[in-house]
């Protein structure tokens, strides 16, 4: 079978089932993991699919999926960029951590730190946190969204703004795109991006590869409203000139 053809079928069973195993597509098609995760990453760039941590969903179904299971997608790129993000991190510092599953690596690389101050509407971040003496957690409160753990709503919106300012915001939201900026699927999980962002310092958005060129529906921001942007992969030409023109510093997380 020609790897088009193989290509090809993959794209139909995803379809037809949401999500696929590189194990089971590997025993399918009688070749190696190895074929069937280049496989992947060529359908992902096509747009077809986002991979996960031993598969791949469907573009379409990654806003149903819980947060658990959001947090299995390019685990490794999420990992390194929550690593070079918390390096950010001074001890005696306040951030803002949104709901995001990147935000969530960040979380689990700050706990050394000290002094410092997390500011958060993610219960899964309260959680990670929660035991470490030199890390004071604060939780927003508000309407608890269970598909992502996550507190939304005007409650947690005036508790922000009228309450809270940080030297840092780290985030993620579901897409950008160089013309239309950053965006998100909820419009409740916007406005609290939006929040943070205006009362934040700085604000960081953590752009792993799954985000690039992908649309959402309510815009957070242009590339205006953010200072500086971690990344797990090379970004091309046009996105590295239109970050300059915007002052925005570009970082790529290393690899480990």
């Amino acid at each position: 079978m020609l790897a088009v053809e193989r290509r090809n079928q993959i794209e139909q069973l995803i379809t037809q089932n949401k999500s696929v195993l590189v194990a089971d597509l590997a025993k399918k098609f009688d070749v190696t993991p190895e074929t069937i995760r280049g496989d992947l990453e060529k359908l992902e760039r096509q747009g077809v699919l986002v991979r996960t941590y031993g598969g791949a969903t469907l573009v379409e179904s990654v806003d149903d999926m819980t947060i658990q299971m959001r947090d299995t997608i390019n685990y490794e790129g999420k990992h390194n960029i929550g690593k070079k993000a918390a390096g950010l991190i001074r001890d005696g510092e306040t951030i803002f951590l949104d709901a995001s599953t990147s935000s969530l690596h960040v979380a689990r690389n700050i706990k050394d730190k000290r002094g410092v101050t997390v500011i958060t509407n993610a219960e899964k971040v309260v959680a990670e946190l929660a035991g470490f003496d030199d890390i004071r957690v604060i939780c927003v409160g508000g309407k608890l969204e269970p598909k992502n753990m996550s507190y939304i709503g005007r409650i947690a919106e005036e508790v922000i703004r009228k309450n809270y300012c940080a030297n840092r915001f780290f985030f993620s939201c579901r897409g950008a795109t160089l013309h239309r900026g950053l965006m998100e699927s909820s419009e409740a999980e916007a406005e609290i991006k939006k929040a943070m962002m205006d009362m934040s310092e700085t604000s960081i958005f953590l752009c792993d590869r799954s985000k690039l060129g992908k649309l959402g529906i309510h815009v957070i921001s242009d590339l205006t409203g953010i200072d500086s942007i971690i990344t797990d992969v090379k970004l091309d030409e046009e996105w590295e000139k239109t970050l300059i023109q915007h002052d925005v510093d570009l970082i790529q997380a290393d690899k480990e």
